[in-house]
């Protein structure tokens, strides 16, 4: 029976394969999830700053309506500047993740082919085993032939 000794490292291989996999997943859920909270923000900015463009055109303009929403675009671009570096470290994180990931790859990789390299030489010698084996009983049979016969 034919027993790779790197299994359990193969095994092992194939499982932080998975995590990792499962992680960039949820790293790119959370990434593109703050994306759209940042699109939303800078929607909410754009309808806020033509509101005030439209108050200061007003024949009698708001100063504290224009107070009040300026401070909301301030605050809404505060958040999206917090929301782009945040962006950006779990990019970062992913693209760390991505590289751990075709490394790992890579190493099962080499660790699979091994381990079809040495399954074909366990077949090999079975059968070289086998046809010795089979040498074997031809062998006695002929001398057993040879001395019954003779």
């Amino acid at each position: 029976m034919f027993v790779f000794k790197f299994e359990k490292l193969l095994n092992i291989k194939s499982k932080l394969l998975d995590d990792k996999r499962m992680k960039i997943a949820a790293l790119e859920r959370r990434i593109a999830d703050l994306k759209s909270k940042r699109i939303t923000l800078i929607n909410e900015n754009r309808r806020r700053r033509n509101k005030i463009f439209e108050i200061l055109n007003s024949d009698k303009p708001d100063k504290n309506m224009v107070v009040f929403l300026s401070e909301l675009v301030q605050k809404g671009e505060r958040e999206i500047a917090a929301l782009e570096g945040d962006i950006q470290k779990l990019e970062a994180e992913k693209d760390r993740l991505m590289d751990e990931t075709r490394e790992l790859l890579k190493e099962k990789k080499k660790l699979e082919k091994l381990k079809e390299k040495q399954f074909e030489e366990y077949k090999i010698n079975l059968a070289r085993s086998e046809m010795r084996f089979l040498d074997d009983i031809a062998s006695i049979e002929a001398a057993n032939r040879i001395i019954n016969n003779g």
